[in-house]
């Protein structure tokens, strides 16, 4: 830079003034600036601007990067919150029927013991039930010598002589088993009620008369005496109750 000023003075000195010179124009001064200005730029380009424009590209690319990285990192914790609601919706969803299922099985255990209790409760009573009848009927077997004893004595007195075996056993035969003559039930099922518990063999007697397929038994001290029978909806009473309630309904007609 420093020769090309020397040539532009050594060429100022030697050449005639020109037109521009009288102006105040040196023309070969002002042109060695020039190539001084663009030597200088092109300095500058090379050492300085350029360097300069690829650290501001790659400034600029490391941004754009980070930029795209932080988007990215933002997709990736939309998606990872997005996983997380739905995981705990789920979770929450399956907790809910967890619990459902959980009344739902305390609740049918709930039923289930109930139902036992009530079976056993009802079971408990039917079974109280049976033993008070048993008991029942056991102490009225106890008292039927007692009630024979009755029978057979008011028997005396009313035929006003004493009855042998034969008599007694078969007043005693009519006064618990006799079964009504009004009645047969050939292959049916029948109910009979007594007043006192009848035996075995009285049993089969009262069947045998009847004729009847299947005969259940009950004891009703109330009838005093006498059978009850049921068929169907059909009753034939024979006890010795309904015949003193119809011997007093008819004393007070």
């Amino acid at each position: 830079m420093y020769s090309l000023l020397a040539i532009s003075r050594v060429f100022a000195e030697g050449e005639p003034a020109g037109p521009l010179e009288g102006l105040g124009i040196n023309l070969v001064q002002i042109l060695a600036q020039i190539v001084n200005f663009l030597l200088i730029m092109y300095f500058l380009n090379g050492a300085v601007i350029q360097p300069l424009l690829r650290n501001l590209e790659a400034r600029r690319k490391r941004v754009e990067d980070s930029l795209e990285n932080a988007r990215k990192a933002d997709e990736r914790l939309a998606n990872v919150e997005k996983d997380y609601q739905a995981k705990l919706t789920e979770a929450s969803a399956e907790a809910q029927k967890a619990r459902a299922d959980a009344l739902a099985l305390a609740q049918t255990e709930a039923n289930r013991v109930r139902g036992e209790a009530q079976t056993e409760i009802e079971r408990m009573r039917a079974q109280s039930r049976l033993d008070a009848q048993a008991e029942r009927n056991q102490l009225l077997a106890d008292s039927r010598s007692q009630i024979v004893s009755l029978v057979m004595a008011a028997t005396n007195k009313l035929v006003g002589e004493s009855l042998d075996a034969n008599r007694q056993r078969a007043l005693i035969t009519d006064f618990f088993v006799k079964v009504p003559a009004s009645i047969q039930a050939p292959g049916q099922s029948v109910t009979v009620t007594s007043a006192v518990p009848l035996s075995a063999d009285e049993q089969a007697k009262v069947k045998t008369d009847l004729g009847a397929s299947e005969v259940a038994f009950e004891v009703d001290p109330t009838i005093l005496g006498g059978l009850v029978v049921r068929v169907g909806d059909k009753v034939i009473d024979g006890s010795v109750q309904s015949k003193v309630s119809a011997l007093g309904q008819s004393l007070r007609n």
